[in-house]
């Protein structure tokens, strides 16, 4: 096929667009292409819809035989043919404009069959325009992922059905607002399903965590929005039940949640969350509502009477223990005799020398009768500390017995009204708890039976609803879930890729055969990529794609076994519409 470019720049880079021509040729009288043009018309189709739009000219055209009328009719038959067959290889274009000049423009006089040939034929002119980014490519093509579901009341029960066989359940009351109050509707919900490798590798996704590869069994996103756009998210203590098909159950498979996402939304890593996975909706229900245990009732009864236990103890205080004397700490010691012949009277100066003896005898006797009654009372109060000290033991043991008996008084009038508060109480508990375990079985029963119903008549990934499976489990959050388990690494290895005209930009990822998994390469400074932790031995595909020169372009190549030798990709114009198509194939999934 004969494709011609032509440009026509504009201000801006990614308004920049290319003229592309082809010709069609047919056989004389004949408006169906050949086989071989046909093949053309494939090239062309490839090349054009790897652009951001296009408009497409379509102008038909015949060589002198026949009549002008049958001529004008064969051009226009012509024409359709070829918009037809663009049409079934997803050629849409913004504007399509059909030119059919019959035999206006054919030679005339001309006898030869070569010629006549030329004047047979179909020309096209598509002026596209480039696409700006790899980005904004994958975004359109992302856009057949994304499910929205309006809720018009998001305080009744919830039940969201997915295109690929998702079903999730959201309890009355469970979305709120940034600031904590509930959403009251219109609610969006938006929904994207991955449950296989091409949709993984489309929505922008990989499988590992903190390095660590990881098997999937299948990722969702669900956020929602109210009336003016506002994020909402699951309050606190709730959550969303989730069911999603698989057609390789694995009961040890674990719930991760989206960490670190990059510019477009996609995880670039999943943080392990405590929650696993159930292989029925009432395991599941059952595990997460635990019946309360009503043998603690004491405990809450208790917790409920506190306060007023609290004021009777204000108003009634609980008798302190009384102070006790040690005997062993006191000191008695006894006063030492004295000698009243030692005690004299001995004036001094003058009043000596004049004094009678008479007078310094009763001045002597008087001094000894002060010292002896000083003495008595040393003796009186040794005799006072002695008997206090002997005492002790029975008036520590007096003060014992009137603080217990006081304590023992007191305590049996707390027990007493406590024992009435707590069995006033407990009845009231136990009440409460009937009706709260009713009401949770009651919900139980519900949420089995929502899940039921929208649940019925869903196949699973194969379309066979005889072996259909499901993992059931419930998040705390919206946005991006991983239902997933840790592979084992044996030999591994890293691998490297050779990818000519990639630029830093472009996104490489490697799909083991062992597992399902899609590991990101990540480019060096040599212009190679590299992916570390493959193991050894393993088969693999390697998928790459970017925008270059304003086309989108994907290239493959399977690798029998992982080792250290690069192995070398090739890029090839790629549709929007049939990426996902040509995932599928390539992947198998």
């Amino acid at each position: 096929m004969l494709l011609v470019c032509g440009f026509s720049t504009a201000a801006f880079a990614q308004t920049e667009t290319i003229n592309l021509r082809a010709t069609v040729y047919f056989s004389s009288a004949s408006h169906d292409p050949s086989p071989e043009e046909l093949a053309k018309l494939n090239d062309f189709a490839t090349a054009l819809t790897s652009y951001a739009t296009y408009t497409l000219q379509i102008a038909a055209f015949t060589d002198e035989q026949g009549t002008a009328a049958y001529n004008a009719d064969l051009a226009r038959r012509r024409a359709e043919a070829v918009a037809t067959a663009l049409a079934t290889r997803s050629v849409v274009a913004t504007a399509t404009e059909v030119l059919t000049y019959g035999e206006q423009l054919a030679r005339t006089n001309t006898t030869e069959d070569a010629e006549r040939r030329n004047d047979r034929r179909v020309d096209l002119l598509a002026t596209v325009v480039r696409w700006k980014d790899a980005a904004a490519a994958i975004q359109e093509a992302r856009k057949g992922q994304l499910q929205s579901f309006s809720v018009a009341d998001p305080s009744a029960r919830q039940t969201i059905r997915g295109e690929n066989g998702g079903v999730f359940l959201l309890e009355p009351n469970s979305l709120i607002r940034p600031d904590g109050s509930p959403a009251t509707g219109p609610v969006t919900m938006q929904l994207v399903e991955a449950y296989d490798l091409a949709d993984m590798i489309l929505a922008g996704l990989t499988t590992t965590s903190a390095g660590k590869r990881l098997v999937t069994g299948g990722m969702i996103r669900l956020t929602a929005q109210d009336a003016d756009g506002t994020d909402l998210a699951l309050k606190e203590g709730a959550s969303l039940t989730a069911s999603i098909p698989t057609d390789d159950f694995n009961e040890r498979m674990r719930i991760f949640s989206g960490a670190d996402h990059n510019e477009a939304g996609a995880p670039t890593d999943w943080a392990l969350s405590p929650a696993g996975v159930a292989a029925s909706p009432a395991a599941l229900f059952a595990f997460n509502d635990q019946l309360p245990d009503i043998s603690n009732f004491q405990i809450d009864a208790g917790k409920l009477i506190g306060p007023r236990l609290a004021r009777w103890r204000q108003a009634n205080p609980k008798p302190t223990a009384p102070s006790y004397l040690d005997p062993n700490s006191i000191r008695v010691k006894e006063p030492e005799a004295i000698d009243l012949e030692e005690v004299r009277y001995q004036p001094k100066g003058l009043k000596g020398l004049f004094m009678s003896k008479a007078r310094k005898q009763a001045q002597a006797e008087a001094l000894q009768a002060k010292t002896r009654k000083a003495y008595a009372k040393k003796v009186d109060r040794y005799q006072e500390r002695l008997a206090f000290k002997d005492q002790l033991p029975e008036v520590n043991e007096a003060k014992r017995l009137d603080y217990e008996a006081r304590l023992a008084s007191w305590e049996a009038a707390f027990e007493q009204l406590k024992s009435g508060l707590l069995e006033d109480a407990t009845r009231k508990l136990y009440l409460a708890a009937e009706q709260r375990i009713k009401a949770m079985r009651a919900a139980r029963e519900a949420r089995l039976a929502a899940m039921g119903e929208a649940l019925a008549g869903l196949d699973d990934l194969t379309g066979n609803e005889i072996t259909v499976r499901r993992y059931f489990f419930s998040v705390a959050k919206l946005g991006w879930t991983n239902v997933d388990i840790f592979a084992s690494a044996n030999d591994p290895v890293e691998v490297l890729a050779s990818v000519p005209n990639s630029t830093r930009e472009a996104t490489v990822v490697l799909v083991p055969q062992d597992r399902r998994s899609v590991l990101a390469y990540v480019p060096d400074d040599n212009g190679a990529w590299k992916r570390s932790g493959v193991p050894r031995g393993v088969g693999y595909h390697i998928l790459a794609y970017q925008v270059l020169h304003g086309q989108l372009m994907l290239a493959h190549q399977y690798v029998e076994q992982a080792s250290e030798q690069p192995a070398a990709l090739v890029y090839k114009p790629i549709a929007i519409a049939e990426l996902k198509e040509k995932l599928t194939g390539i992947l198998g999934s």
